[in-house]
């Protein structure tokens, strides 16, 4: 074989080998595109998952702290009525005057008394008001009633009443803190709509 013919056919068997290198490193590179394509679709697919999912959890969030605030506001104005009942009527009690006022103390005295003996504290206003209606107070409370009475600058109004055995606290400050205790849950529902 000639030297050129030679030359010729490793020529050639040089070409085969570069097309075949080339067409394996074509192949492989356009694997490695498709698997990096794919990773990278898969990587998005999860982005983008769990942005979703982060997204319906502030949305959860922000609709749960809408309600909250929402159930805030109204116990915010419920309180606001409660408050506004019973300040009114903190008012008027402590506005009573004459025979209202004098009708007022010896009801509180007649209902609760602790005993038939008993000292009552009320405000040095009203000290003059139950000491005129003592002879009322007791004849309602039967024979053996005795009762003795002092002004108390502590007492706005109401009665504070104190025997050998227990002591009852008349005084509207405690009326009124028993009244809202009661009423206070019983009002919320009717304002709720959850009561008549």
């Amino acid at each position: 074989m000639s030297s050129q013919a030679l030359i010729d056919k490793i020529l050639a068997t040089a070409k085969d080998e570069a097309e075949q290198i080339t067409n394996e490193f074509m192949r492989r590179a356009a694997e490695n595109e498709k698997l990096m394509l794919d990773r990278a679709a898969d990587e998005c697919r999860a982005i983008e998952a769990a942005s979703n999912q982060q997204c319906e959890q502030i949305k959860r969030i922000a609709e749960l702290t809408s309600g909250l605030e929402s159930r805030k506001a109204r116990l915010h104005c419920r309180r606001g009525l409660i408050d506004e009942a019973f300040g009114k009527a903190y008012k008027k009690v402590l506005s009573l005057q004459g025979s209202e006022r004098a009708s007022f103390l010896k009801s509180l005295i007649v209902k609760y008394a602790p005993a038939k003996e008993f000292a009552v504290r009320t405000s040095p206003a009203d000290a003059d008001v139950v000491t005129a209606l003592l002879p009322d107070l007791q004849a309602a409370l039967g024979d053996g009633a005795a009762i003795t009475v002092q002004a108390d600058e502590a007492v706005k109004a109401g009665v504070y009443m104190s025997s050998e055995y227990s002591d009852v606290d008349c005084t509207i400050d405690a009326i009124f803190d028993e009244l809202r205790d009661r009423y206070e849950a019983k009002a919320d529902a009717i304002m709720s709509g959850d009561g008549v």
